[in-house]
Order: structure tokens, then C-alpha cells, then sequence
């Protein structure tokens, strides 16, 4: 069984959707520290020929440290902001009656927690994109440690054989270490797809940009565009 991981993260991008289809099982890494201005609270989208960045405003005043499963979000004026620019940049795509009312639901129903809001948008977009892989809370596990030594023990704790990650994890990864645990590595192989957005396209946005624009067909797309890897360290140990 090959494990995936990743911490929850607002309106995100297709790779992490490819990623999970390309999984046995896939774990939200809500324990995580969040970090202030990243993907966990924003993400882009397209308005005209610009990108725009829907942030969500988080309480941070003495609560360093805190994970993104503990992580409040600072008040609820955000949502129609975030709603209104959404509706003014697909609002005219072909498929935005389709797909924005649940969208607008989870958001606007949405309670205090960040990471909650984060997992029920993406729980939501893998219902739509057909991709039944299995999900885990690491919460539910309560890991201790951190880079390579945490994906070694959220691996052991599912039964996994194998863990699957994207480019961006080379910077800690350790394959030989991996391999040592009994743990076969693989690498998630992306290229982004280019599909009709009704101007020049632009790559890397939530994937609702893909939904608006392609509807039913975003599925397969997103299946398409990716391929597991196997890294070149060998299991050691059974």
C-alpha cells in the first residue's frame, strides 16, 4: 500500500488532487505547525489575465506554535469577500452554476477552524473528481517526529509499504532512510495540464479554475496528469 501525506491547505491546486488518485491511502497532516501566509489559509485563482490570492484571516496573537487543526480563523467577513471574487472571476465559465452552490455552502457553513474548513473543501472536490482513495487524520495517530522520521512513522502506523511524494519534498526527503525503515520511496511525476480557460492559460491555480472551466471532463484530467515513480534506494529491511 503506497501512503501519501499532506497538510490541509485552502482551495488547493491540482497536483495535490493527482497526488492523492495516484495513492492507496492519503493522510491530512493537520497536527502541523501552521505557518502564516502560506497555502494553508490562501490560494490563487484567476481574474481576467491576473491572479488574485483568497487569503483567510487566522488568529495568531499568542498562539505561536499552534497547529493548523487548532488554528481559528479571525472573523467571518472574509467568506463573502472570498465568495464575491469567485463569482466575479467564473461566474460567466461554463460550468460555475454547476459546482459553485456547494462550494459557496461549505464556505459560508464553515465553523472557527481552519483546518477543518481546509479538509471539508477538499473532502468535497474529491467527491466531485470520482477519487475514493481512503483518508487518514494524523491526529488520530498522534505523531512525534518530523520530516523523513514522521513519514517513517505515519507509514508504520496505516500498514503502508511504500510513500508517495511530490518534487517539492526533495528539500527533506531521505530516501536511503526510507529504505532502512523497510519503506520503498516513489515520487509523484507532474506536469501541469493546459485545458481551455477562455484566454491564454494560466498554470497553477485551485482547482476550481479546473471545475469552472472543464466540469465532468476535470476527472480525468486530473487522473492524467501525474505518475508514480519508484525512487532508486531499495527496500533493506522486509
Amino acid at each position: 500500500m503506497i501512503l501519501s501525506a499532506h497538510q490541509p491547505v485552502y482551495l488547493p491546486g491540482i497536483i495535490l488532487f493527482n497526488k492523492i488518485a495516484l495513492s492507496d491511502a492519503f493522510m491530512f497532516l493537520g497536527h502541523a505547525q501552521v505557518v502564516v501566509q502560506s497555502w494553508h489559509m490562501r490560494n490563487r485563482i484567476r481574474q481576467g489575465d491576473n491572479e488574485i490570492f483568497l487569503t483567510v484571516p487566522i488568529q495568531k496573537a499568542g498562539r505561536f506554535g499552534q497547529s493548523i487543526d487548532e488554528t481559528q480563523v479571525a472573523a467571518d467577513h472574509w467568506k463573502r469577500k472570498h465568495l464575491q471574487s469567485i463569482r466575479q472571476a467564473y461566474g460567466k465559465r461554463p460550468f460555475f452554476d454547476r459546482y459553485f452552490p456547494a462550494i459557496e455552502a461549505l464556505i459560508l457553513d464553515a465553523g472557527p477552524s481552519l483546518g477543518l474548513l481546509d479538509k471539508a473543501l477538499i473532502r468535497h472536490f474529491l467527491e466531485v473528481l470520482e477519487i475514493d482513495t481512503p483518508i487518514h487524520e494524523s491526529q488520530d495517530y498522534a505523531p512525534t517526529e518530523h520530516k523523513t522520521a514522521l513519514l517513517i512513522e505515519i507509514c508504520h502506523a496505516v500498514g503502508a509499504s511504500g510513500f508517495l511524494s511530490n518534487e517539492g519534498s526533495r528539500v527533506y526527503v531521505d530516501e536511503p532512510a526510507l529504505a532502512e525503515a523497510g519503506l520503498q520511496h516513489y515520487w509523484q511525476v507532474f506536469e501541469h495540464p493546459v485545458y481551455d480557460q477562455g484566454r491564454p492559460f494560466m498554470p497553477n491555480l485551485s482547482i476550481i479554475d479546473l471545475l469552472f472551466n472543464m466540469g465532468p471532463r476535470a476527472a480525468e484530467i486530473v487522473r492524467s496528469c501525474g505518475r508514480v515513480e519508484a525512487g532508486p534506494y531499495k527496500v533493506t529491511k522486509p
